[in-house]
């Protein structure tokens, strides 16, 4: 069992997919290269790590969540003078106010009954993976491989936000659920996925799992009845 603490601010400027990137180079601009958490990259290179602080899009304004101990560095953000300067969306800029903040903590552990849960803009395969996916014959054969990159992307959520895990993940996604569309990320052609699936691992709504996660992939919410 691991407690994960989790900070979303909704602000008030309103941002496309398009634009996100922007407010995105903004944020780190005002929180300082230094701060590697706003952007995951160290002097070596990318640092291959669950993002703690993400860039999102709620309710149709530029948002961001921050994950344990990138809620500090967020803090110490928005204690600065990022609410105080101009911020760049794409060709605009504006001053932007905090519309709505919640911080909440949450208990992270193995199950013993599943929840289910919807994840939306999830990005399962690179352009390889999906080839060798759209090959496979049997509805069957496609379930058992998105359970397998499912699986990875909650380990690799768990391991990322300090979750010591005893015991089997487990994930089943509702193949009859799916709905996916091509979206372009980081100068690929993917397959972005919509579905229903359970697991055994407790996951707080609002969470992401997957490619993208820090721009407004796979993020998780409650499955409808």
């Amino acid at each position: 069992m691991a407690r994960l603490r989790m900070m979303s601010v909704r602000f008030s400027s309103e941002v496309t997919m398009a634009e996100l990137p922007k407010f995105r180079g903004a944020v780190i601009a005002a929180a300082g290269v230094e701060n590697d958490l706003f952007h995951n990259h160290q002097h070596e290179g990318f640092a291959y790590r669950y993002p703690l602080v993400q860039y999102r899009i709620m309710g149709g304004r530029a948002s961001l969540v921050a994950l344990n101990e990138g809620i500090e560095q967020m803090q110490q953000l928005l204690g600065g003078d990022f609410l105080m300067r101009p911020v760049t969306f794409g060709n605009r800029c504006e001053q932007v106010r905090i519309e709505e903040m919640r911080i909440n903590e949450f208990e992270l552990s193995l199950l013993e009954t599943p929840i289910r849960y919807h994840i939306s803009h999830w990005l399962p395969f690179n352009q390889d993976n999906y080839r060798l996916w759209q090959r496979l014959s049997s509805v069957e054969e496609r379930v058992s491989m998105l359970n397998k990159v499912l699986v990875g992307n909650l380990i690799s959520f768990a391991k990322g936000v300090g979750l010591q895990l005893e015991g089997r993940v487990e994930a089943g996604v509702d193949y009859s659920t799916i709905t996916e569309r091509f979206v372009r990320f980081k100068g690929q052609h993917l397959v972005a996925l919509q579905a229903d699936f359970t697991t055994n691992l407790f996951l707080p709504r609002g969470i992401a799992l997957g490619k993208g996660v820090a721009l407004n992939k796979g993020i998780v919410t409650s499955a409808r009845p």
